[in-house]
């Protein structure tokens, strides 16, 4: 579903994700599987793109989160966090050149997101997040299926990764 065909009728879809919300029902789709490719690499990036409600719970859920473990993050990171972007970490690395620093380390390391063990994430979430049903709906995303070329890996069959792609 395109987000304009979500939009025609979002106050009826947006009600009916509520009440899955409020009785536990809500369940994510698979997520969509596309390869992107890596800037200066031969190789490809997978992107799990979330259906359009679920990007939109997924939304709901980081305005939740967010505040409390951005307080807990690094001055000097700049990674998909609110109110900066990489011109703002371009910006940094400048002044710290400027002021006499001669070293930049740029670090990727493969296949982190792929690695990522679903319960020690889990638990690490738990000592910030108390709500058992925003805890519920968390490990929904990390367990929710993918859809690659026309076949679906069903969910809870994967232990570790993390979709790349959401909003979450």
């Amino acid at each position: 579903m395109s987000v304009g065909h979500f939009e025609k009728d979002s106050q009826s879809r947006l009600l009916a994700v509520k009440e899955h919300l409020k009785s536990g029902t809500y369940q994510p789709k698979p997520v969509k599987r596309v390869y992107i490719p890596k800037p200066g690499s031969s190789e490809k990036s997978p992107l799990g793109i979330p259906m359009v409600t679920d990007r939109v719970v997924q939304a709901a859920v980081k305005m939740v989160i967010e505040p409390i473990f951005e307080r807990e993050f690094a001055e000097h990171s700049y990674g998909f966090r609110p109110g900066r972007c990489c011109h703002d970490a371009l910006r940094q690395v400048d002044e710290l050149l400027q002021s006499g620093a001669v070293h930049v380390v740029d670090v990727d390391i493969k296949g982190y997101f792929d690695s990522i063990p679903h319960q020690r994430l889990m638990e690490l979430v738990a000592e910030r997040i108390a709500d058992g049903r925003v805890l519920v709906l968390i490990e929904s995303f990390l367990k929710q299926g993918i859809m690659e070329d026309m076949g679906q890996i069903e969910p809870g069959e994967r232990e570790e990764g993390t979709p790349q792609g959401g909003v979450i």
